[in-house]
């Protein structure tokens, strides 16, 4: 019974692709177009987009090509190609402006995008360029049933995009590169000053600070002293509680305690 099952299996599945084949490779664009709806509906988008791709020039002046171009870039979604599926739905939304599924189209584009955007330890131009879609997305839809599901993508994606910058200035300080870390930490300060990671980079940009004038030549030391502990007065500031308390103090009482030998030795030069 199970070798029969499998046979009747096998002529089916070569029934089908003879019939893909023989439409494909045919003349009859409404067979084509026919069959492409009837593969799409099952789910076998690559076979679909084919044949789609075949007869799209064919029903471009046609009413149902509409619905063609969405489903064509569906395909391509479902496939996994999302650069070309992105860029088939920017077309729909561009030809069709005023359609019941341009909202959608954008929506995917928005879609597509995010699935392109990287781990964090890599270049982030798809990172950008989704946050861009998702800009576009909320000016175009403040109110779409998407909302909420845009907006959390968007979360996402920048915090991608703050983590990965912040990665890089704590390398600098890691490394030993305080003034490299210092003039990347007051960037990310600028470039994101929401981050969830503003305690941290205030609190290593402090540490950094404290490292470099510790160990600077006597001409720098007072000013970079100075420097650092104006860093630990703007951290403590606003983290009164920070779990990083301990540590910051501990830092500052070496800092008076250089600047302190500093101007002791000052004062004794100069008698």
């Amino acid at each position: 019974m199970k070798n029969i099952f499998l046979v009747l299996l096998t002529i089916v599945l070569l029934s089908s692709c003879g019939e893909f084949q023989k439409t494909y490779n045919g003349k009859d664009t409404d067979a084509k177009y026919k069959l492409a709806w009837e593969l799409y509906e099952k789910g076998k988008y690559s076979k679909a987009d084919q044949l789609f791709s075949q007869v799209d020039v064919f029903y471009k002046n046609k009413p149902s090509y509409q619905r063609l171009l969405f489903a064509n870039a569906m395909s391509l979604y479902k496939m996994g190609f999302y650069v070309s599926a992105g860029e088939k739905f920017r077309k729909f939304t561009q030809l069709f402006p005023e359609s019941t599924k341009a909202e959608e189209a954008s929506y995917y584009i928005v879609l597509a995008y995010n699935k392109l955007s990287p781990k964090n330890s890599v270049d982030q131009a798809y990172t950008k360029r989704a946050i861009e879609e998702v800009a576009s997305f909320i000016k175009k839809y403040p109110f779409s049933k998407y909302k909420k599901e845009i907006n959390a993508i968007n979360k996402k994606l920048n915090h991608k995009l703050e983590e990965k910058d912040y990665t890089i200035a704590k390398q600098y300080y890691n490394l030993s590169r305080y003034k490299a870390a210092i003039t990347a930490f007051n960037n990310y300060l600028i470039d994101f000053p929401g981050s969830s990671f503003t305690q941290e980079t205030l609190f290593y940009r402090y540490e950094a600070a404290s490292k470099l004038a510790i160990n600077s030549v006597i001409s720098k030391k007072e000013d970079r002293i100075k420097q650092a502990m104006g860093f630990y007065q703007n951290f403590i500031k606003k983290y009164p509680k920070t779990v990083y308390l301990k540590d910051a103090k501990k830092t500052y009482d070496k800092l008076q305690k250089e600047l302190q030998n500093m101007q002791n030795a000052i004062k004794l030069a100069t008698k």
